[in-house]
């Protein structure tokens, strides 16, 4: 008898305990719209280039360091972008993968990121880029999916995440949680 009371007691912590789980894991829908203006500039650089039927192509890794601006407390501060391009320099056409990450502005190189997502765009005109940031960002935790678009001029990129300008076209971004059980 005593067994079956400790095999009950055991049972019922389980349940609560797997509630409590369930119930932390599956929060309430939410969506915000979000936007962020950026500027960083380039801190390394490692290029090279091929010829292929004509056409030359200039392959860049590159490294970004700068500011975001957002209402979006999440969105704001130091900024790191890191870029792998393959721009056909004979048509100005091309694409670029990356990462986007931003941290508090404290000098502390041990600071959390407060988002981080993956790029991925398309390059127009040799110098402007238009794509998708998918990610998270943290305190608290939500999934980022945004538009995004970026100029670069020598060694600068700038431009708006989830905004119209300073380029076109209507861009938009979310940071979204959670889901309908």
């Amino acid at each position: 008898m005593r067994h079956l009371k400790h095999l009950v007691l055991l049972t019922a912590v389980g349940l609560f305990v797997l509630a409590g789980v369930a119930a932390a894991t599956n929060p309430h829908p939410q969506v915000a719209d979000v936007s962020a203006a950026f500027s960083a500039t380039q801190t390394r650089m490692h290029t090279r280039t091929c010829t292929e039927e004509g056409n030359t192509f200039r392959v860049t890794n590159a490294a970004w360091r700068g500011t975001s601006t957002s209402t979006e407390a999440r969105l704001s501060g130091m900024l790191i972008i890191t870029t792998h391009t393959v721009l056909n320099e004979t048509t100005g056409d091309g694409w670029a993968t990356g990462t986007w990450r931003t941290q508090d502005t404290t000098a502390n190189p041990r600071t959390r990121a407060k988002s981080n997502a993956r790029l991925s765009a398309v390059i127009d005109n040799a110098n402007h880029l238009d794509g998708l940031a998918t990610g998270e960002v943290r305190r608290p935790y939500g999934r980022l999916l945004g538009n995004w678009s970026a100029a670069i001029f020598g060694d600068t990129i700038s431009g708006e995440l989830g905004a119209d300008a300073p380029i076109a076209p209507d861009n938009s971004a979310i940071i979204f949680r959670g889901g309908c059980p």
